[in-house]
Protein backbone atom coordinates (compact mmCIF):
# COMPACT_ATOMS: atom_id res chain seq x y z
CA UNK A 1 0.00 0.00 0.00
CA UNK A 2 1.25 3.49 -0.79
CA UNK A 3 0.33 6.97 0.41
CA UNK A 4 0.95 9.86 -2.01
CA UNK A 5 3.69 7.85 -3.73
CA UNK A 6 5.64 6.81 -0.60
CA UNK A 7 5.61 3.30 0.87
CA UNK A 8 3.29 3.09 3.86
CA UNK A 9 6.10 2.19 6.27
CA UNK A 10 8.41 5.07 5.42
CA UNK A 11 10.06 7.44 7.90
CA UNK A 12 12.54 10.30 7.87
CA UNK A 13 15.15 10.90 10.57
CA UNK A 14 16.90 14.25 10.52
CA UNK A 15 20.13 15.54 11.97
CA UNK A 16 19.50 18.99 13.49
CA UNK A 17 22.39 21.46 13.16
CA UNK A 18 23.21 22.24 9.55
CA UNK A 19 20.39 20.00 8.31
CA UNK A 20 17.12 21.28 9.71
CA UNK A 21 18.42 24.65 10.92
CA UNK A 22 21.18 26.96 9.76
CA UNK A 23 22.93 27.06 13.13
CA UNK A 24 26.60 27.53 12.29
CA UNK A 25 26.78 31.23 13.16
CA UNK A 26 25.00 30.79 16.48
CA UNK A 27 27.06 27.71 17.35
CA UNK A 28 30.26 29.62 16.60
CA UNK A 29 29.23 32.39 19.01
CA UNK A 30 28.31 29.88 21.72
CA UNK A 31 31.58 28.02 21.30
CA UNK A 32 33.54 31.26 21.56
CA UNK A 33 31.89 31.84 24.94
CA UNK A 34 32.45 28.26 26.12
CA UNK A 35 36.10 28.15 25.15
CA UNK A 36 36.74 31.56 26.68
CA UNK A 37 35.32 30.34 29.99
CA UNK A 38 37.16 27.04 29.99
CA UNK A 39 40.58 28.25 28.85
CA UNK A 40 40.71 31.87 30.00
CA UNK A 41 42.02 32.77 26.56
CA UNK A 42 40.45 35.00 23.90
CA UNK A 43 38.43 32.93 21.45
CA UNK A 44 40.21 34.73 18.61
CA UNK A 45 43.46 33.03 19.64
CA UNK A 46 42.09 29.70 18.38
CA UNK A 47 42.11 29.15 14.63
CA UNK A 48 38.90 27.08 14.76
CA UNK A 49 37.01 30.07 16.19
CA UNK A 50 38.61 32.80 14.11
CA UNK A 51 35.98 32.90 11.33
CA UNK A 52 32.93 31.13 9.99
CA UNK A 53 35.01 29.38 7.34
CA UNK A 54 37.60 28.17 9.86
CA UNK A 55 34.85 27.02 12.21
CA UNK A 56 33.07 25.12 9.45
CA UNK A 57 36.27 23.32 8.52
CA UNK A 58 37.01 22.44 12.14
CA UNK A 59 33.53 21.01 12.66
CA UNK A 60 33.85 19.00 9.45
CA UNK A 61 37.10 17.45 10.69
CA UNK A 62 35.55 16.11 13.90
CA UNK A 63 33.27 13.07 14.15
CA UNK A 64 31.49 14.40 17.22
CA UNK A 65 31.47 17.35 19.59
CA UNK A 66 33.77 15.68 22.11
CA UNK A 67 36.41 15.17 19.43
CA UNK A 68 35.95 18.77 18.29
CA UNK A 69 36.70 20.17 21.74
CA UNK A 70 39.59 17.80 22.43
CA UNK A 71 41.27 18.27 19.04
CA UNK A 72 40.81 21.96 18.42
CA UNK A 73 41.32 23.26 21.97
CA UNK A 74 43.31 20.50 23.64
CA UNK A 75 40.70 20.10 26.37
CA UNK A 76 40.96 17.21 28.82
CA UNK A 77 37.98 14.91 29.38
CA UNK A 78 36.64 16.83 32.39
CA UNK A 79 36.64 20.11 30.47
CA UNK A 80 35.06 18.45 27.44
CA UNK A 81 32.21 17.26 29.63
CA UNK A 82 31.96 20.73 31.18
CA UNK A 83 31.61 22.18 27.68
CA UNK A 84 28.69 19.85 27.11
CA UNK A 85 27.09 20.95 30.37
CA UNK A 86 27.44 24.63 29.45
CA UNK A 87 25.96 24.15 25.99
CA UNK A 88 22.17 24.22 26.73
CA UNK A 89 22.35 27.29 28.96
CA UNK A 90 24.49 29.29 26.56
CA UNK A 91 22.51 28.17 23.49
CA UNK A 92 19.30 29.36 25.10
CA UNK A 93 20.75 32.69 26.20
CA UNK A 94 22.55 33.51 22.94
CA UNK A 95 20.40 35.69 20.68
CA UNK A 96 22.16 34.95 17.38
CA UNK A 97 19.41 34.14 14.85
CA UNK A 98 18.92 30.45 14.09
CA UNK A 99 16.23 29.52 11.63
CA UNK A 100 15.22 26.47 9.61
CA UNK A 101 16.71 26.35 6.15
CA UNK A 102 14.43 27.83 3.52
CA UNK A 103 12.14 25.14 2.21
CA UNK A 104 12.34 22.85 5.26
CA UNK A 105 8.83 23.68 6.45
CA UNK A 106 7.46 22.95 2.99
CA UNK A 107 9.24 19.57 2.97
CA UNK A 108 7.77 18.69 6.36
CA UNK A 109 4.31 19.70 5.13
CA UNK A 110 4.67 17.63 1.98
CA UNK A 111 5.86 14.60 3.95
CA UNK A 112 3.51 15.06 6.90
CA UNK A 113 1.84 11.71 6.21
CA UNK A 114 4.95 9.84 7.41
CA UNK A 115 6.68 9.92 10.83
CA UNK A 116 9.75 12.09 11.43
CA UNK A 117 12.44 11.93 14.08
CA UNK A 118 15.56 13.89 15.02
CA UNK A 119 18.90 12.36 16.00
CA UNK A 120 21.47 14.92 17.04
CA UNK A 121 24.61 15.44 19.10
CA UNK A 122 23.03 18.68 20.32
CA UNK A 123 21.01 18.86 23.52
CA UNK A 124 17.32 17.95 23.17
CA UNK A 125 16.36 20.99 25.29
CA UNK A 126 18.02 23.24 22.72
CA UNK A 127 16.45 21.34 19.83
CA UNK A 128 12.94 21.43 21.28
CA UNK A 129 13.21 25.13 22.11
CA UNK A 130 14.26 25.87 18.54
CA UNK A 131 11.46 23.73 17.12
CA UNK A 132 8.89 25.49 19.28
CA UNK A 133 10.19 28.94 18.30
CA UNK A 134 9.93 27.96 14.63
CA UNK A 135 6.54 26.25 15.13
CA UNK A 136 7.93 22.92 13.89
CA UNK A 137 7.47 20.82 17.03
CA UNK A 138 4.37 19.06 15.78
CA UNK A 139 6.17 17.42 12.90
CA UNK A 140 8.48 15.24 15.00
CA UNK A 141 7.51 12.09 16.86
CA UNK A 142 10.96 11.49 18.38
CA UNK A 143 13.79 13.86 19.37
CA UNK A 144 17.00 12.29 20.65
CA UNK A 145 19.96 14.43 21.75
CA UNK A 146 23.20 13.59 23.48
CA UNK A 147 21.68 13.44 26.97
CA UNK A 148 19.22 10.73 25.97
CA UNK A 149 21.84 8.50 24.40
CA UNK A 150 24.97 8.55 26.52
CA UNK A 151 28.49 8.46 25.12
CA UNK A 152 28.42 4.95 23.63
CA UNK A 153 25.37 5.51 21.45
CA UNK A 154 26.49 8.86 19.99
CA UNK A 155 27.03 9.16 16.26
CA UNK A 156 28.84 7.62 14.45
CA UNK A 157 27.94 4.61 16.61
CA UNK A 158 24.79 2.84 15.45
CA UNK A 159 22.98 2.85 18.80
CA UNK A 160 21.28 6.24 18.63
CA UNK A 161 19.99 5.77 15.09
CA UNK A 162 18.70 2.28 15.87
CA UNK A 163 16.95 3.60 18.98
CA UNK A 164 15.35 6.39 16.98
CA UNK A 165 14.10 3.87 14.41
CA UNK A 166 12.73 1.70 17.21
CA UNK A 167 10.90 4.61 18.84
CA UNK A 168 9.25 5.51 15.54
CA UNK A 169 7.52 2.12 15.80
CA UNK A 170 7.79 1.12 12.15
CA UNK A 171 6.98 -2.09 10.36
CA UNK A 172 9.63 -4.75 9.90
CA UNK A 173 10.18 -3.91 6.22
CA UNK A 174 10.06 -0.12 6.54
CA UNK A 175 12.21 2.27 4.57
CA UNK A 176 14.00 4.90 6.67
CA UNK A 177 15.81 7.94 5.28
CA UNK A 178 18.49 9.44 7.53
CA UNK A 179 19.40 12.99 6.50
CA UNK A 180 22.57 14.71 7.69
CA UNK A 181 25.13 17.32 6.68
CA UNK A 182 28.24 15.60 8.08
CA UNK A 183 30.22 12.49 7.20
CA UNK A 184 29.52 11.28 10.74
CA UNK A 185 25.88 10.89 9.68
CA UNK A 186 26.71 8.65 6.73
CA UNK A 187 29.12 6.61 8.86
CA UNK A 188 26.38 6.26 11.46
CA UNK A 189 23.95 5.05 8.80
CA UNK A 190 26.52 2.59 7.49
CA UNK A 191 27.15 1.23 10.99
CA UNK A 192 23.43 0.91 11.68
CA UNK A 193 22.85 -0.82 8.35
CA UNK A 194 25.53 -3.37 9.21
CA UNK A 195 23.78 -4.14 12.50
CA UNK A 196 20.43 -4.50 10.74
CA UNK A 197 21.85 -6.83 8.11
CA UNK A 198 23.59 -8.97 10.72
CA UNK A 199 20.32 -9.32 12.64
CA UNK A 200 18.44 -10.38 9.51
CA UNK A 201 16.26 -7.24 9.50
CA UNK A 202 14.34 -6.40 6.34
CA UNK A 203 14.37 -2.68 7.14
CA UNK A 204 15.94 -0.50 4.44
CA UNK A 205 18.10 2.39 5.65
CA UNK A 206 19.01 5.12 3.16
CA UNK A 207 21.50 7.88 3.98
CA UNK A 208 20.89 11.32 2.47
CA UNK A 209 23.57 14.00 2.36
CA UNK A 210 22.16 17.46 3.12
CA UNK A 211 24.41 19.53 0.90
CA UNK A 212 22.53 22.82 1.14
CA UNK A 213 24.82 24.52 3.66
CA UNK A 214 27.90 26.52 2.67
CA UNK A 215 29.84 24.77 5.44
CA UNK A 216 29.40 21.13 4.44
CA UNK A 217 32.76 19.41 3.84
CA UNK A 218 31.50 17.44 0.87
CA UNK A 219 34.86 16.58 -0.67
CA UNK A 220 36.31 14.81 2.37
CA UNK A 221 33.55 12.32 3.16
CA UNK A 222 35.09 8.88 3.57
CA UNK A 223 31.63 7.26 3.39
CA UNK A 224 29.45 8.80 0.73
CA UNK A 225 25.69 9.15 1.20
CA UNK A 226 23.28 6.98 -0.77
CA UNK A 227 21.45 10.07 -2.01
CA UNK A 228 22.27 13.77 -2.18
CA UNK A 229 19.93 16.72 -1.57
CA UNK A 230 21.39 20.04 -2.64
CA UNK A 231 18.24 21.87 -1.59
CA UNK A 232 15.62 20.87 0.99
CA UNK A 233 12.99 20.52 -1.74
CA UNK A 234 14.94 17.63 -3.28
CA UNK A 235 14.29 15.59 -0.15
CA UNK A 236 10.65 15.15 -1.17
CA UNK A 237 11.67 13.64 -4.51
CA UNK A 238 14.19 11.36 -2.80
CA UNK A 239 11.68 10.07 -0.25
CA UNK A 240 8.81 9.69 -2.69
CA UNK A 241 10.74 8.38 -5.67
CA UNK A 242 14.21 7.42 -4.42
CA UNK A 243 15.86 9.88 -6.79
CA UNK A 244 19.06 11.85 -6.29
CA UNK A 245 20.39 14.82 -8.24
Amino acid sequence: MTTNGAPRDTAVIWDFDGTLVDSHRKNLQVNRTIIGRLTGRPASSFEALSSMRAYGKAVARARNWREFYAREFDLRDADVERAGELWPELQNSDQTPQAPFGGVREVLDELSDIPHGILSQNDSLVINASLEASELSGYFKVVLGYAELGREAQKPAAGGLLRCIDELDLGASARVFFIGDHVTDTICASNARAVLIKSGSALELVSVGAFFSDYVGQDAWEVTPDRIARTPSEIVDIVRNGRSR
